[in-house]
This record gives C-alpha cells, sequence and structure tokens, in this order.
C-alpha cells in the first residue's frame, strides 16, 4: 500500500516542482548596469528636466540712449519779462579785475547761471558753461555766460574762488542773502529760495525768455546753440 503511494505521489510532486522551476515564460532578466550608467541617466532626466536660462530669466530690453532735452520748450514763444538793470554784489579772487555793477544784460543773448560754492553739481558744471561760452561766442555774436553767486557764507565763495586756476571761474556776481536777492529775484518772477542750479536765458533786448531749471550736460550744447542763432 505504501509502494502504491510513493509511486502516485513521486509523479504528481515531480509535476508540481517541474512547473515551479520551468523559466520558459519568464521574461528575460537584464544584466545590472553600472553606477556609472546609473549616474549617467539620471542626470540626463534632471538636466532634461531644468527649465534653461531663457526659460527662467526675463528678457532684458536693450535701453537707448535718451535724446537731448529741448531746452526753453514753449518757453521762448512768450513775450518776455524785463528785469530792471541795477547794481549787484560780486566777488572777486585777489589779483581779478572787478565785474561791472549790474549784469550786462543785452548786446546777445545772455545766459546767466545761479550757483553755490556748497552746491556740487553746480561746481562741476561751470567748467561745463565756460566750454559753452567759448562754442557759442563763435556762431552767436555778443553770446556770454554771466554766473551769480547765491552763496550765504561770504569766506566759502571767496576761499573757493581763491582756488581756481585761471582762466578758470574767480570772479562772480554775487545775490547776498536779504533785500538784495529777494528783490532781484522777485523782479526776475522768481521763488525767493530756489533750488541750485538754474539757469535764465535772456534774450539780446534784454528781456529773459526762459528758465532752466537743474544743472546742464554735455549733450545741452546742441539745443542751446538753436536757440541763441535762431
Amino acid at each position: 500500500m505504501i509502494k502504491t503511494l510513493i509511486y502516485v505521489v513521486t509523479p504528481l510532486t515531480a509535476l508540481i516542482f517541474g512547473a515551479g522551476c520551468d523559466d520558459s515564460n519568464k521574461p528575460p532578466v537584464s544584466a545590472p548596469q553600472e553606477r556609472s550608467q546609473i549616474v549617467a541617466a539620471k542626470a540626463g532626466d534632471s538636466a532634461a528636466s531644468q527649465p534653461t536660462a531663457a526659460e527662467v530669466l526675463p528678457a532684458v530690453a536693450s535701453s537707448a540712449p535718451k535724446p537731448p532735452r529741448a531746452l526753453c520748450a514753449g518757453q521762448m514763444s512768450a513775450a518776455g519779462r524785463t528785469v530792471a538793470k541795477k547794481p549787484v554784489s560780486q566777488a572777486v579772487a585777489a589779483g581779478e579785475a572787478p565785474l561791472p555793477d549790474a549784469l550786462p544784460l543785452g548786446g546777445g543773448y545772455t545766459w546767466v547761471n545761479f550757483w553755490a560754492a556748497w552746491c556740487k553739481p553746480c561746481k562741476e558744471e561751470i567748467p561745463r558753461l565756460m566750454r559753452f561760452q567759448q562754442e557759442l561766442g563763435k556762431v552767436s555774436p555778443g553770446f556770454k555766460v554771466s554766473f551769480v553767486s547765491l552763496d550765504d557764507d561770504e569766506r566759502q565763495l571767496g576761499a573757493f574762488l581763491a582756488e581756481q586756476a585761471s582762466p578758470g571761474l574767480r570772479r562772480t556776481w554775487w545775490l547776498k542773502e536779504g533785500k538784495e536777492r529777494e528783490e532781484w529775484l522777485k523782479a526776475a518772477g522768481l521763488e525767493s529760495d530756489p533750488d541750485l542750479p538754474f539757469h535764465l536765458l535772456f534774450d539780446p533786448k534784454g528781456k529773459l525768455r526762459c528758465v532752466v531749471k537743474g544743472a546742464v550736460e554735455d549733450a545741452d550744447l546742441a539745443s542751446l546753440k538753436q536757440l541763441v542763432t535762431q
């Protein structure tokens, strides 16, 4: 009886175990990848998922240079204001000849620059204005630049003038603080305590034609040339 059981069970057992070990229906197992291959594959996937610089950074618009401003825009068409000539104080470095008592308005275009020794942009534009006078005097007969100080401290003003080498600014008209300054600025239609620097343009008849606020730049020469040659 036992022999019969063994005979029956043995083939069945072989059949069961034989089916479990049969690999004919299994998909082929790929060979293991090297570490360098795995790292390279991951790096490739990471690079593909990363946005490019063009996608991340916003486009930067190219900034074209600004065109020169039009000095006195909209002001020259007015009739102009007459400013009575009256004596004005002055400050002159040692060894320099004194200035006329009053600002020389008329006889040509006059560009009047208001400045102060404590004003950095004022001092920076002084050499530029002196060059303007040389250039524009060649094309506009009688053109001149006049400097008027609005300093409160006489010692600071005097020290600045003394430090300038010839042919720098070594003498200037000077509207002293108080009645002299207030009356002159009022006659020109200006506030009593204006921001510096600022400029006035008088025509050949001595009439005030425009007010320019802020420092001038080299690019303003062309605009000013057009004004004084029209």
